[in-house]
């Protein structure tokens, strides 16, 4: 088979698989959606953290081995950390709540969206040319990014999610989650030099990336919580069950409507009977 299939790029599949499934979510109608989609995203990036490190323990790869790795990365990148976030963002601004409210924004954040995915491929298209070149100088690990990585949306967007949800705020961040993009994508092709995290950052990061998981789900439950009525409220809904035993919510009029209705169907057969007898 046509491919490299040895462990040294086993995560950097995974990674990519577990955006595809993060995909699904994003447009997928099941309760917390959003976050299963952004803990597919979260764990996609932990796995990037480390194929290369994974790859480095071999060291009889041939240069062939070599060059595909570098562009299955990029590859799969392209598809984790471009368009699986631009799509979560396009999804935000194509809800109806949204969608009514800002007509026109809603065009605005599609093009944001597809600026963060050019910007996203100019840099990985940049980043193959140029770890090519560098390899072919030297055997040594890079120790710095030039530019923000693409991988930090993996952190950084959650945040966004869990600052929004523990706000108190019932809509959607659209616009923060839209700003963001616009910021990332310049910052990925700005030429400014980073530090690359070694172990022990990595580590830290995935700390991090655990606390933001913890909260991402709190958060979320608080802003469900925050939507539930109010026993104090005149329209409080009514709990029904349906045939087949499941659980819905009645406004409080149209819950009287049907008892007011029972009770009248009931005087009726009960007069019925009556004249019967």
């Amino acid at each position: 088979m046509l491919g490299v299939y040895n462990y040294t790029v086993i995560l950097t599949y995974l990674g990519m698989l577990f955006s595809f499934v993060g995909i699904h979510f994003v447009f997928s109608d099941m309760n917390r959606s959003f976050i299963l989609a952004l803990l597919c995203l979260m764990i996609s990036g932990v796995m990037d953290m480390f194929d290369g490190k994974v790859a480095s323990t071999k060291k009889n790869r041939t240069p062939s081995e070599k060059l595909f790795g570098i562009q299955i990365d990029s590859m799969a990148d392209i598809i984790s950390y471009g368009v699986f976030p631009s799509l979560i963002v396009y999804k935000l601004a194509t809800l109806e709540e949204f969608k009514s409210a800002h007509p026109v924004g809603k065009y605005i954040v599609i093009a944001i969206c597809a600026c963060y995915l050019l910007c996203a491929l100019i840099r990985l298209s940049y980043f193959n040319v140029d770890e090519m070149e560098r390899q072919n100088q030297t055997s040594d690990c890079r120790h710095e990014y030039r530019g923000l990585p693409v991988t930090s949306v993996a952190l950084i967007l959650p945040f966004v999610f869990i600052v929004s949800y523990f706000s108190g705020s019932s809509k959607p961040p659209v616009v923060p989650c839209a700003f963001l993009l616009l910021v990332m994508g310049l910052a990925f092709i700005t030429p400014f030099k980073l530090l690359k995290p070694h172990f022990v950052g990595k580590i830290v990061l995935i700390i991090i990336g655990l606390i933001e998981l913890a909260l991402l789900i709190a958060g979320k439950a608080y802003a469900l919580e925050s939507k539930a009525p109010a026993k104090s409220d005149e329209n409080f809904s009514s709990i029904i069950y349906d045939t087949n035993g499941a659980q819905k919510y009645c406004p409080r009029e149209s819950f009287e409507d049907m008892a007011e209705n029972a009770i009248e169907s009931k005087m009726e057969a009960e007069a019925l009977q009556k004249s019967l007898n």
